[in-house]
């Protein structure tokens, strides 16, 4: 039986149990051989040797690949977000304002607005007034994540939920005035949770649709798999609530966030969602991972750095546990076998993580999953090799290797010579370390094809600056998609693969244009025409 594909199939109506499929049509990268193949084989759902078949199945001309996965990301952020207000194109004050009523004037019923990302970099400082979203909204609370996700604006009627006199903070800020009253702007999850928590609670409908939205996105983007790297109380009911009616096409991974100052319980709460996920007993959803919090991030001043800020020289950041909480909430996530994934911007976070992961290691050893480093903007050159001595897998977001107007808002904080020194693919990679690609969406696109892009040209979307900006970290666009498949499946299973080699899962993308080929700077323009899990197509 031959079946031809031109890429406009429902889900799931390709492939079935048993049968032995011959894709063709298509050229087929064979990551083992470094060249390209005419056909491939498959039964239930995995590579299979050439051989007799039952069905082939003639896709549409265009380029496999194995597909992506994303090794950091938030789903249900994302899809919670893409349901409010989407301020993320504006670069005026004056266009989000249009937004915020026109999205108002559409949803009237709503008595509470949460959207985003803004970006911070639009007004000098990050400096956002509650008064201008009044300007657009003030009837009901609104809230706008910025762009990094560690900072929220909030118009008066949103302000009003905070408690005064103002709590006391162990992390991050609020902007006050003269007068000590919030003007809007409020960093990092422990300031940002005085408005948040008073969201009203939405339905479990309404979240297995946002997920299901994301789920669809990520699909359509050629990934087949993610990890969702921020699970608090109440998000793993969403994952199995969409598992258990079937409304999830990739398979997921959770890490459960660890709190800095009660991280008992918060551990005790990891494992037992993880038998919740244990207990359903399917492959498409794993929770093996605790995600920790080093530090903050650049643009609130709070990524924790080596040395001082140049716009305070006695800020060195918030380092969100001391040495040793850490150190001890890790030894005992590890105990639990939990892997550890712990964010950490700074140079001093990286150091911090990297330390507490070795005082992990020097008392249980190697692990079976890999401990992970997230982000990872700015590594001191005596911790680069660190990373393959310890067996780290540093999970870099590629699309932010770009100098634009994010990265230079950091300037007057860092100084030009710290920025230049960040995002060091080329020396991790030269190192022997294992750098795996997340998106950490919404933060940025999740579109692997833009991050391999800016990990190939270090350029911005209208290719700035000539040359790419600090271009000798750039790496090749075989290595970009390593850490995009090969490098996230290590991270996930601690295994390494040759993604599309026998035995296999036969998880691929179908891509426009051979990505080897083109010229560096027409690579985001490549697009994803089909993407496969299990041998079926899912977008």
């Amino acid at each position: 039986m031959r079946i031809a594909l031109p890429f406009l199939l429902l889900p799931r109506k390709v492939g079935v149990q048993g049968l032995k499929l011959k894709f063709t049509g298509a050229s087929f990268y064979n990551p083992a051989t470094k060249t390209f193949d005419k056909e491939l084989f498959a039964e239930d759902g995995f590579v299979i040797p050439p051989g007799s078949f039952d069905q082939e199945i003639a896709l549409a001309p265009g380029f496999v690949f194995p597909a992506f996965r994303d090794g950091h990301a938030h789903p249900v952020f994302a899809g919670r977000e893409a349901a409010g207000p989407v301020v993320s194109k504006a670069t005026l004050i004056a266009e989000i304002q249009t937004i915020l009523s026109s999205y108002r004037k559409a949803n009237p019923e709503q008595a509470w607005i949460e959207g985003g990302a803004y970006d911070r970099s639009i007004v000098e400082g990050g400096l956002f007034q509650a008064t201008w979203l009044d300007e657009a909204v003030s009837d009901v609370p609104v809230v706008l994540h910025a762009s990094d996700h560690h900072t929220i604006w909030a118009n008066s009627k949103a302000l009003e939920l905070i408690p005064t006199p103002l709590p006391q903070l162990i992390s991050g800020s609020i902007d006050v005035d003269l007068n000590g009253v919030p003007t809007g702007v409020l960093r990092e999850p422990q300031a940002m949770a005085l408005v948040l928590d008073k969201a009203p609670a939405r339905t479990i409908e309404q979240e297995v649709a946002v997920l299901a939205w994301a789920d669809q996105v990520l699909a359509k983007q050629g990934i087949v798999e993610a990890q969702d790297s921020w699970i608090t109380p109440g998000m793993t009911e969403i994952y199995l609530a969409a598992v258990s009616r079937s409304a999830l096409l990739l398979d997921y991974n959770l890490a459960f966030k660890i709190e800095p100052h009660e991280w008992v319980k918060s551990l005790e709460f990891a494992k037992a969602d993880r038998d919740k996920v244990m207990a359903l007993g399917i492959s498409q959803l794993s929770a093996k991972t605790c995600k920790f919090f080093a530090d903050g991030v650049f643009g609130s001043g709070t990524a924790s750095v080596l040395e001082p800020y140049l716009d305070d020289s006695h800020n060195h950041g918030e380092p969100l546990w001391s040495k040793s909480e850490l150190e001890d909430a890790c030894l005992e996530a590890a105990k639990a076998g939990f892997q550890l994934h712990i964010h950490a911007i700074g140079d001093a976070g990286v150091r911090q993580a990297l330390d507490a992961i070795e005082h992990v290691q020097q008392r249980l050893g190697m692990p079976a999953l890999p401990n992970v480093i997230a982000h990872a903007e700015l590594v001191s050159d005596s911790d680069i090799a660190r990373f393959t001595k310890l067996n780290v897998i540093a999970n870099m977001q590629p699309l932010w290797a770009q100098a634009d107007g994010m990265l230079m808002s950091c300037v007057p904080r860092l100084g030009i010579s710290r920025i230049d020194q960040m995002y060091r693919m080329r020396d991790l990679i030269d190192s022997g370390a294992v750098i795996a690609f997340g998106s950490d969406w919404p933060v940025s696109s999740s579109n692997p094809i833009l991050g391999i892009a800016t990990a190939v040209t270090r350029q911005t979307a209208d290719a700035k600056p000539e040359g790419g900006w600090v271009i000798e970290q750039a790496i090749t666009a075989a290595e970009a998609f390593n850490s995009y498949s090969a490098s996230v499946t290590f991270q996930l299973t601690g295994s390494h693969v040759s993604p599309l080699g026998s035995g296999q899962p036969c998880d691929f993308v179908v891509l426009s244009e051979n990505p080897f080929e083109v010229s560096a700077g027409k690579l985001r323009q490549i697009e994803v025409l089909a993407t496969f899990k299990a041998g079926k197509q899912i977008a």
